[in-house]
């Protein structure tokens, strides 16, 4: 990996996660005006296939992929599906503190992963900058054990690895290439999926006033963007440097609310942010043979 691509795919990256922090405070901003979970994540689908075809066409790459790699990523919808089903299923037993602690040990799991696979490789640096970072998020969230309800651990731990399986999925698929047709697939799987079951089981609440349509109608727009540019990170500096340096979400999340709901920031959430953003540094360090 050269120093400018490999400075490019952490700028990526870091777009990438403001922009899915973006889409969490999107999502509340909607819920104060009506909608429920199954709307966002119907719409957060919807967006992400309609930016991605949107940028697949306006660059002139292909869109289709050899029917081996398709079924594949077809596969790998239900995993995004079943993610989103888990996360916002963890949000409605426990705090979302507690659910986002508990999701993002994902970067770990997808080191473990990646590592098994032969696809890259969990340096003890990069696994110490992954724990540090699982650290100063403690911090952030101010995570206590009020609230904890086991039914919405389990699904947040759920929500944890079938992510890990889309993004260590997707980056094999890849394999350095373009990753946006692969996404592509990923995210139409996973649409399908969730419509079937929101007709059959769901109840779709779409919100009521003027500020939450504004929330609703930008979750699209900001995870389709987003998730784009994970997956162009990840295929640029790997898989495990990627979920690392996603550690600045919940960390943008947290501002975005200072900002945009006028939540308050405490001492121990700056600590936190300063000790994730700190660890952030290790992605820089090169591998070691």
């Amino acid at each position: 990996m050269t120093v400018s691509r490999g400075l490019a795919g952490t700028a990526i990256v870091l777009l990438a996660a403001m922009l899915l922090a973006g889409t969490s405070v999107s999502a509340v901003v909607s819920y104060g005006g009506g909608a429920n979970p199954s709307a966002v994540m119907l719409i957060r689908f919807m967006g992400a296939i309609m930016v991605l075809f949107v940028i697949l066409r306006a660059s002139g790459a292909k869109i289709m992929l050899p029917p081996r790699a398709r079924a594949m990523a077809f596969a790998l919808g239900i995993a995004q599906a079943a993610q989103s089903y888990f996360l916002y299923n963890s949000l409605a037993h426990i705090p979302v503190g507690l659910t986002m602690i508990i999701f993002y040990i994902y970067p770990l799991l997808v080191g473990l992963l990646a590592s098994v696979v032969g696809q890259d490789r969990l340096t003890w640096t990069l696994g110490g900058g992954l724990v540090t970072a699982f650290l100063g998020l403690l911090l952030v969230f101010n995570v206590t054990g009020d609230g904890f309800n086991p039914i919405g651990a389990w699904y947040a731990l759920f929500t944890a690895l079938s992510w890990c399986l889309v993004v260590v999925g997707n980056s094999w698929l890849t394999r350095g290439g373009d990753s946006r047709p692969v996404t592509f697939h990923i995210q139409v799987s996973a649409l399908v999926i969730v419509a079937v079951y929101l007709a059959f089981m769901g109840d779709v609440q779409l919100p009521t006033t003027r500020q939450s349509w504004i929330g609703y109608l930008l979750i699209p727009v900001f995870y389709g963007v987003g998730v784009t540019l994970f997956f162009v990170a990840a295929s640029m500096i790997g898989p495990v440097r990627t979920s690392m340096i996603m550690n600045f979400e919940p960390v943008s999340a947290v501002v975005l609310g200072y900002v945009v709901l006028e939540q308050t920031l405490t001492p121990f959430q700056l600590v936190g942010g300063a000790l994730v953003i700190s660890a952030l540094f290790v992605a820089h360090i090169r591998k070691k043979t």
